[in-house]
């Protein structure tokens, strides 16, 4: 499976590394509006560097979308009238109406278009997986989920991240908020009721460069899924150190079971009364970048890894998210920004 780049960035080098280490998967070459950047990128992965999209899509069977959020739909729609498989980057695009739009470019045309939420394919998702879906312990009542970044501190520059060419997409909720809410609908099987949602975001780096920061870099949602069970969801840029990570708490009618990324490896799992510690799988080949979850590296490659078996051998996958997973995600991350810019909560 022949497959190209859209964008030369940081994570269309972590795709760059995912595809040129899948077996069944060609590394073709990349583009990008910024051509030095573009040659340097495909020099460092051998790989080579396309003057247009379109002498890129002439060369491959599907394209990975790794460039700016607001280049999304443009560039997916693209290559699916071109006939191109994609694997797009998460959030879809910046808006229901771009997203709907991808979703309708893509159906009945046999195409296997896909979204990346990565964290589907970490360990710790899938046993919780498997315990939620096995009901070992009960029926679940209560999620509480956290995702805390510190690059609204450590980051000076301003960037398209923080402009509104992405219309929120790109604050806090969009960009990691997103992930936990495809988890919500990926492990407990339900949609978020966002009428019953309150959301609370704030900007705590309001300037960079003397320019004016255009979007969260925390956020609070609380309410229910249509399942009727409860969620609490963190999502922040805005956070030191010592408190930064992927934190995930389930409570069940006959238990509950814990994550946290600073315990690397490891699950709390209590069934009755007492805790114990549950050892994840050990790591994959691939090392994660400092700071990041355990797994994150290894998540990308599992991730390209079913792509490519779904394209090439017809396989199926229940772990990848469709352009249709992607479209859920989009409407309610929008109508969570809608609620917070109908009045404080």
């Amino acid at each position: 499976m022949r497959i190209g780049i859209m964008g030369a960035g940081n994570i269309a080098a972590v795709h760059l590394g995912a595809v040129r280490a899948t077996v069944g998967a060609e590394l073709v070459g990349l583009h990008d509006i910024a051509a030095d950047r573009a040659r340097t990128t495909a020099a460092t992965f051998g790989c080579r560097a396309f003057s247009s999209p379109a002498s890129l899509y002439r060369n491959v069977d599907a394209v990975v979308v790794a460039s700016p959020n607001h280049t999304h739909h443009a560039i997916a729609t693209d290559a699916v009238r071109l006939g191109k498989h994609v694997l797009c980057e998460k959030p879809m695009a910046v808006s229901t109406t771009e997203a709907a739009a991808m979703a309708r470019a893509v159906r009945d045309t046999g195409l296997r278009c896909v979204v990346g939420f990565n964290y589907r394919f970490l360990d710790v998702a899938e046993r919780m997986r498997q315990l939620i879906s096995s009901e070992e312990l009960g029926r679940p009542l209560m999620v509480e989920a956290a995702f805390r970044r510190g690059s609204a501190l450590t980051r000076s520059t301003f960037t398209w991240r923080d402009s509104a060419q992405g219309r929120s997409t790109s604050g806090a909720l969009g960009d990691l908020g997103v992930h936990l809410i495809d988890l919500l609908h990926f492990l407990f099987r339900a949609q978020v009721d966002t009428a019953s949602c309150v959301t609370r975001l704030r900007t705590h780096i309001p300037e960079k460069e003397g320019r004016a920061v255009d979007v969260d870099d925390d956020a609070f949602v609380a309410g229910r899924l249509g399942s009727g069970m409860y969620f609490q969801l963190t999502a922040s840029k805005a956070t030191l150190p010592e408190e930064t990570g992927l934190f995930l708490k389930v409570v069940c009618t006959r238990g509950e079971f814990v994550y946290h990324s600073r315990e690397d490896r490891t699950l709390l799992v209590r069934p009755g009364t007492e805790w114990h510690r549950e050892s994840l799988p050990p790591p994959g080949p691939t090392a994660d970048p400092s700071g990041e979850v355990p797994g994150w590296a290894d998540s990308f490659h599992r991730q390209l890894g079913e792509w490519v078996d779904v394209v090439v051998h017809g396989k199926e996958s229940d772990r990848l998210a469709d352009f249709e997973d992607g479209l859920r995600a989009q409407l309610v991350l929008a109508r969570l920004l809608e609620v917070r810019a109908e009045g404080p909560v």
